[in-house]
């Protein structure tokens, strides 16, 4: 499977829960469903709204976390 079939298999199909990277690709998953709604929000925005970042951040808040905990537990790049 080409990388680009992987990438369309994995965007419209759950992949195999016995996938090693499956918790990783459910938790990505997750928050990328989280920024795609806060870009909507923006997206039916005119103009900057007070309203529309608070939820924004409310949207993005917990899971912006949980991004930074998934890059923290990936193995270091010893190159940096």
């Amino acid at each position: 499977m080409t990388q680009n079939n992987l990438e369309q298999n994995l965007e419209t199909s759950q992949p195999d829960p016995a996938w090693d990277y499956y918790p990783l690709w459910h938790s990505l998953h997750h928050i990328k469903a989280k920024i795609d709604k806060a870009l909507e929000i923006l997206k039916e925005e005119e103009f900057e709204s007070d309203e529309a970042e608070r939820d924004i951040r409310h949207i993005l808040g917990p899971v912006s976390n949980k991004l930074i905990e998934i890059v923290d537990n990936l193995p270091a790049d010893d190159e940096e």
